[in-house]
C-alpha cells in the first residue's frame, strides 16, 4: 500500500518536476487532461495574457465576477508567499486537503504518461492540471485563467474561453516568444479562439496590427482598451473602451467609457498602471455581460474596489516603510520607477533587488538606480538567478557613465534575509525600503 501523501509531500512532488523546465506545446498536456477526465472542458472560463498587468487584471475580473454572485475559480502565476495562491477557490487559496487530493489523483496518471511517447510532465503543467481539476471538483460557475508565458503554446491554452484578454505587449521572454513586439503579439494572440470576443490593451502599433490580424482571421470580435488622449477623444465616444484618470490618493482611480456607457472605478491596487488593468478587466466584464452573464455596474465597481494581490506595490512595513513589488522586467521597472515618487513620501530610498535571467540587469537597473540612495543586491535561490556580483558589476558599469546619479552605497548580501536586514539597518524611520526585481525575491520576505 502506498504511503499517504501530505501537503509537504505534494509540494515536493511538484517541485521534483522542475527539472523538466518550460516546454512549450500542448500535445502532452492535452493527453494528460484527457486521461484525467478533461476537467478543462467542464467549466466556462476567461483567458488572460499580457507582458505586464495580467495578474492584476485576472484578480480584478475574478473579484468583479464574485461581486456579481458567481462562484469563481482563479489561476495565476507565479505565487508570492504560498504555492496555494496560484489556485483560488472563490477568492480563497485552495485548501491543503484539496491540494493533496488533486496531486494524489494526478500523480499516477503522470507516471503512466511518462512511459509513453509524451514523456515527463512539467512543473507548470501539473500546477495547471491541478487548477482545472480543483475547479471541476468545487463546481465553479466560471474560471479566470492567467497565461504562464506567451499564449499560443502555453499550457493554459487548451480551453475555449468566453472572452480572451491581451492586457499589454512588451519585450519580455524574447528567447521564447521572439525579438519584436510583433512576434510577441503573435504568440499572445494565440489565445484568441474562433468567434469568441477578445479584449486588447496593446499599445505598440505593430502589436496592435498583429492582434487585429489574428482576431480577423479567427472571426473574433475585437475590442480595444486605450487611454483617451484628449478631452475631445473622450467626448467623441468610440466602440473602444476608453479610460481617463481620476484624482485619487492611490493614483489608480479611473473612469472607463464605451459609447454612451461609463463607470467610475477606485481600485484598491495602487499605481497609475492599475488604471489600464482596471479598464481591461472592465472591458472583459462588459463583454461577458453581452454574452448573457449578469454583471451589473455595481459589481464592476465593487470588484475593482475589493481586489487584492500580493507583491504589487504592497506595503508590508512602516517606520521605515517597506514596499514589495515584483517588477521583473524593464517595462515593469520603468512603471515602478514612475510610481514610487508619486505614491510615497520618504527621505531616502533603499533598494533591495535580485533578478533572474534572461533579463539583462542593466536594462532594469537603469530605471531604478536613479531613485536609490543605497542598493543591496540579493541572491535568489533559483537556477536562473543572477549572482549578486553580476548585478553589482552591471550597476557599476551603468553608473560609471552617470556619476551624478550614483547611489552612495552599493552592497551585496549572502541571502535574501541578509539583504532585507542590511536594508533595514541602513534605513531611518522616514526612509523607504523597496524590494523588487523578482517575485522569487519578494516571496522570501515572509520567511
Amino acid at each position: 500500500m502506498a504511503t499517504p501523501m501530505d501537503f509537504r509531500d505534494a509540494v515536493r512532488y511538484i517541485e521534483s518536476l522542475s527539472i523538466q523546465g518550460w516546454r512549450l506545446g500542448n500535445a502532452r498536456f492535452e493527453a494528460l487532461l484527457e486521461r484525467a477526465g478533461s476537467p478543462h472542458l467542464k467549466v466556462p472560463c476567461v483567458h488572460i495574457t499580457g507582458t505586464n498587468g495580467k495578474g492584476s487584471t485576472t484578480t480584478m475580473l475574478s473579484a468583479i465576477l464574485r461581486a456579481a454572485g458567481y462562484r469563481v475559480g482563479t489561476y495565476t502565476s507565479p505565487h508570492v508567499f504560498d504555492i496555494r495562491e496560484r489556485v483560488l477557490i472563490d477568492g480563497e487559496p485552495i485548501s491543503q486537503e484539496l491540494f493533496v487530493e488533486g496531486i494524489a489523483f494526478l500523480r499516477p496518471i503522470i507516471e503512466r504518461l511518462t512511459d509513453t511517447e509524451y514523456g515527463q510532465t512539467t512543473e507548470f503543467e501539473i500546477k495547471t492540471a491541478l487548477a482545472f481539476w480543483a475547479f471541476e471538483q468545487t463546481q465553479m460557475d466560471i474560471t479566470v485563467l492567467e497565461v504562464g508565458v506567451g499564449g499560443r503554446l502555453d499550457a493554459t491554452n487548451v480551453i475555449v474561453p468566453e472572452v480572451s484578454v491581451i492586457v499589454s505587449i512588451g519585450l519580455d521572454h524574447q528567447d521564447r516568444l521572439g525579438p519584436t513586439h510583433r512576434d510577441i503579439a503573435y504568440e499572445k494572440a494565440g489565445i484568441i479562439k474562433p468567434g469568441r470576443p477578445v479584449v486588447s490593451g496593446a499599445i505598440p502599433p505593430d502589436a496592435v496590427e498583429m492582434i487585429a490580424q489574428v482576431a480577423a482571421a479567427q472571426g473574433a470580435p475585437l475590442s480595444r482598451v486605450r487611454r483617451a488622449e484628449t478631452a475631445g477623444d473622450w467626448r467623441a465616444g468610440s466602440n473602444d473602451f476608453l479610460y481617463m484618470p481620476l484624482p485619487s490618493p492611490t493614483d489608480s482611480a479611473v473612469r472607463v467609457r464605451r459609447g454612451a456607457w461609463e463607470v467610475a472605478l477606485q481600485p484598491a491596487l495602487i499605481g497609475d498602471y492599475q488604471r489600464h488593468n482596471a479598464a481591461c478587466a472592465t472591458a472583459a466584464a462588459v463583454l461577458l455581460r453581452e454574452r448573457g452573464y449578469t454583471i451589473p455596474d455595481r459589481a464592476i465597481e465593487q470588484g475593482v474596489r475589493e481586489a487584492r494581490l500580493p507583491g504589487r506595490l504592497q506595503v508590508v512595513g512602516e517606520s521605515p516603510c517597506v514596499v514589495l513589488d515584483g517588477a521583473h522586467n524593464p517595462d515593469a521597472a520603468a512603471v515602478l520607477a514612475r510610481a514610487v515618487p508619486r505614491l510615497f513620501k520618504y527621505q531616502r530610498l533603499i533598494l533591495v533587488i535580485g533578478m533572474l535571467t534572461p533579463h539583462e540587469p542593466a536594462d532594469t537597473l537603469r530605471h531604478l538606480l536613479p531613485l536609490a540612495d543605497a542598493v543591496v543586491f540579493a541572491p535568489i535561490d533559483h537556477p536562473r538567478a543572477h549572482t549578486t556580483e553580476t548585478l553589482l558589476q552591471s550597476a557599476q558599469a551603468w553608473l560609471a557613465s552617470k556619476p551624478n546619479r550614483a547611489p552612495r552605497t552599493l552592497l551585496t548580501a549572502f541571502s535574501p534575509q541578509d539583504a532585507f536586514q542590511r536594508a533595514l539597518d541602513l534605513a531611518d524611520a522616514d526612509d523607504l525600503v523597496l524590494i523588487t526585481g523578482s517575485f522569487y525575491l519578494i516571496g522570501a520576505w515572509k520567511r
